[in-house]
């Protein structure tokens, strides 16, 4: 165990060395200069600058962002005529030709129109290239920076929590967590089998073992935006995808900064009716605080930034803290290329969490012999592109990438639920080809292999065992412009997927089965492949109205924990299931997107996803558990499934100072082959059927909605307020009951907040979550978070 510490140990070393050494290089790069490109971004309406404006010239590596007062300054431009584009969030995207002359600067200003936040998001993951927003032939949603920073400490779980058709479902924590798109996933402890794949900087995150995201966890102090696509996303990004992608674009510093900040909050006492003991004359506080500095000197650029969070929990033995850093250095070789290095380094510690002992006790452990059980997490990325612009028609994206993830589970018992973690070495290249005015070529290939390392998965006596898997894949995508208006979009993907075990050995712990009886299982579908096809097409009917249709099959293949776990710590056993094959997904789409004059913006998409052999964990079985029973579950191919919606999102801008979105998904997810899912009589089937509808797919709402306003009241306070809505859910895997009493959902929370620009240096923001300490759960016996206030001041130099 000391080795894998020292491991963690020495990868939070090298990324500190190498972070400081390279910030102390970089104010000694200079170079000569061909020449300078400035100007002044204002907005249209009141002459003021616009701060934070990103400001490019398209088909080069020359990039800067706007100061507080709206001005920028490019250097060593190439002495020619340059095409300068201008964007940011809320204001419509403008660009202009300027002829530089060898030596000379020249000046260039932009006046921005105001528009409505959709119209003016640009989305990059639907194509793996720029697009605007009328012309994504797919659903995305982007979250900016400045919506991120109207929380005190974003992370990413709270960020994606108001996109619509998301759903975040918590346990408590920094414990288990899942995330689903458009009813992708159900809850399954440790995030396993996640449907949605999460990428920093376009490098994979989510736990090759499982495909876990401790979304809760995961800081976004550091972060310039989250993209959200949705759909059959397999084409471009992979087994796993098949629900959706996230992508977080980390900072990169345009100039000279330094950022710092600090909050501290505290969680609201439970409604007089509460019996728990854990709140009795106490009350838990939580804290974080950042700090980090950046510049853009010459040919280089960086950012670095460390954050520290502490948290008491709200429920017993929910306390947790957490260290992270991320560095990110690119340098510019010359004009047509550049290496761009991103990493990170989080580790955790935290109480593991079990269900509450019963109702009138939802902030109490289980048992108290378990509130010293806490998890241990260690995730590390450092990725390394290396991109060539051949010319204005050709690039070449080259990366190779390192992660690891690892999580340690302690009990105050003995236990096989222990440790995990797993390695990854990838490397990948993209080709992106403008043939002409009517053709654009994406091609690449990618491939990872994965050591994962386990007492959990692959023994029966807790000791450590290893098993690999290799993953390989190569993909070709075009875009055609048919016509002025129409434009298609078809791709095609290769993936082949491998694990090297040929079988699993285990012990029967339950009496559903003989007790103690060692069983072997042999594992099928060691290798698994598929070819996943999509064509998307979008139909610009109008300058502010677009339709979109697509259709594409996805799949994903078995993860390693479902196939081999053996245990789910303190909420029951899992047996492994050796006969696991891929799953597959054909999903279709329509949708429109119509902008209504510059104050509001719709966006209206229907969807259809048809699931075969879906994996899901079913309950086979209970087994005695200290004074009472635990679950057995199993991970198995259910025959088929339908997840079909309509999603719609409406953005309304009434003044330059008002911002209001407003969004509501209806889903209909069902087992389409029930009657040979369950047999008669069985565990298996009994729970089920115990379901107010046992035809639906647990854990997935069939209302949800979200609603945020913002208002700037003076140039410096804005004020907002958001609140979502989960419908009650119709099936959960355990604990059922026909009337559907106790289930997670079917509650309505509202959030405020307000933040005060004290200078061009400080801020400050105060906040209250779930104003109404509304009592709810998001998982089944595992009570959510009532109302906590928290204040801030955050720092900019």
């Amino acid at each position: 165990m000391e080795q894998q510490q020292a491991k963690g140990s020495f990868l939070m070393r090298l990324l500190l060395s190498v972070s400081f050494v390279s910030a102390s290089l970089v104010p000694l790069t200079t170079y000569a200069a061909d020449g300078v490109l400035k100007g002044r971004v204002t907005d249209k309406t009141d002459g003021e600058g616009v701060v934070g404006a990103s400001v490019v010239i398209p088909g080069t590596n020359f990039s800067t962002a706007t100061d507080i007062n709206g001005n920028f300054v490019i250097k060593n431009v190439p002495a020619k005529q340059q095409k300068v584009s201008v964007s940011i969030i809320g204001y419509a995207p403008v660009t202009q030709i300027v002829n530089l002359g060898d030596g000379q600067t020249a000046t260039i200003n932009f006046a921005l129109g105001q528009t409505t936040i959709m119209a003016s998001e640009v989305v990059v993951g639907a194509s793996l290239y720029k697009q605007d927003r009328l012309a994504v032939p797919v659903t995305a949603n982007v979250v900016s920076k400045e919506k991120m920073k109207e929380q005190a400490n974003p992370t990413l779980d709270k960020v994606l929590e108001s996109v619509p058709g998301v759903v975040m479902t918590r346990a408590g924590g920094q414990t288990a967590s899942s995330m689903q798109i458009r009813g992708s996933n159900t809850f399954q402890g440790g995030g396993i089998g996640l449907r949605v794949n999460a990428f920093y900087d376009g490098f994979p995150i989510n736990a090759p073992q499982s495909g876990e995201i401790v979304w809760q966890t995961t800081s976004l102090n550091s972060a310039d935006r989250v993209e959200v696509l949705k759909g059959a996303a397999a084409t471009l990004y992979g087994s796993g995808a098949m629900g959706g992608v996230v992508n977080v674009t980390g900072h990169l510093a345009q100039k000279q900064e330094v950022v710092a900040g600090v909050s501290v909050g505290f969680y609201d006492a439970p409604p007089s009716g509460d019996q728990s003991h854990y709140r009795k004359d106490y009350t838990p506080i939580f804290k974080s605080a950042y700090a980090g500095l950046g510049n853009k000197n010459g040919k280089w650029s960086y950012s670095l930034l460390y954050t520290h969070n502490d948290d008491d929990g709200y429920r017993k033995n929910l306390q947790y803290y957490m260290n992270d850093i991320k560095y990110k250095v690119r340098y510019d070789i010359d004009s047509t290329q550049y290496l761009q290095l991103s990493s990170f380094y989080t580790e955790s510690s935290g109480g593991y969490q079990y269900q509450w002992p019963d109702a009138l006790h939802p902030y109490d452990a289980f048992s108290a012999k378990y509130t010293v059980a806490k998890t241990i997490r260690k995730n590390a990325l450092a990725g390394l592109n290396y991109v060539k612009l051949f010319n204005d028609n050709v690039t070449l994206d080259t990366r190779v990438y390192y992660t690891h993830n690892g999580s340690r589970n302690v009990f105050p018992t003995s236990s096989t639920f222990n440790e995990t973690y797993s390695d990854r070495v990838g490397v990948g290249t993209k080709l992106d080809w403008r043939l002409n005015d009517n053709h654009r070529l994406l091609m690449g290939v990618d491939a990872n292999y994965v050591k994962a390392t386990s007492s959990l998965l692959f023994s029966t006596d807790s000791s450590y065992h290893e098993k690999p898997e290799r993953n390989f894949s190569a993909f070709l995508q075009d875009e055609w412009k048919i016509t002025d208006k129409l434009t298609s979009l078809a791709s095609l993907r290769y993936d082949w997927s491998g694990v090297g075990a040929d079988i699993v050995k285990y012990n029967q712990i339950t009496s559903v089965f003989a007790p103690g009886i060692p069983s072997t299982v042999e594992v099928k579908n060691k290798a698994v492949d598929a070819i996943s096809p999509r064509v998307a097409l979008n139909y610009k009917a109008q300058d502010d109205l677009s339709f979109r249709a697509s259709w594409g099959r996805s799949f994903r293949a078995p993860s390693i924990y479902e196939r081999f776990v053996t245990d789910a710590g303190g909420y029951g056993a899992v047996y492994p299931n050796g006969d696991l094959n891929k799953e597959t997904m054909t999903a279709y789409e329509l949708g429109m997107f119509k902008q209504f004059t510059d104050k509001v913006s719709v966006d209206v998409a229907g969807f259809i996803n048809d699931y075969n052999d879906l994996i899901e964990s079913v309950q086979i079985g209970t087994y005695g558990y200290y004074s009472g029973t635990a679950p057995i579950f199993q991970y198995k191919n259910l025959a088929k499934a339908r997840i079909w919606g309509i999603e719609t999102s409406v953005n309304i801008r009434p003044s330059d100072t008002v911002n209001l979105n407003l969004s509501y998904t209806y889903l209909n997810a069902k087992n389409k082959a029930l009657g040979s899912t369950y047999t008669p009589g069985t565990f298996a089937y009994i729970t089920n059927y115990a379901n107010p509808d046992p035809a639906w797919l647990p854990y997935r709402p069939e209302h949800s909605a979200s609603a945020s306003v913002t208002w700037k009241a003076t140039k410096s306070l804005g004020l907002n307020v958001n609140g979502r809505y989960i419908g009650k859910y119709k099936n959960i895997s355990s604990s059922t009951n026909v009337l559907g009493a106790g289930y997670p959902g079917d509650y309505v929370l509202f959030n405020v907040g307000a933040k005060y620009q004290i200078n061009k240096n400080i801020s400050a923001s105060v906040g209250c979550n779930n104003i109404g300490n509304v009592q709810y759960e998001e998982v089944v016996n595992f009570r959510s978070a009532g109302r906590s206030y928290v204040a801030g001041i955050d720092l900019t130099y």
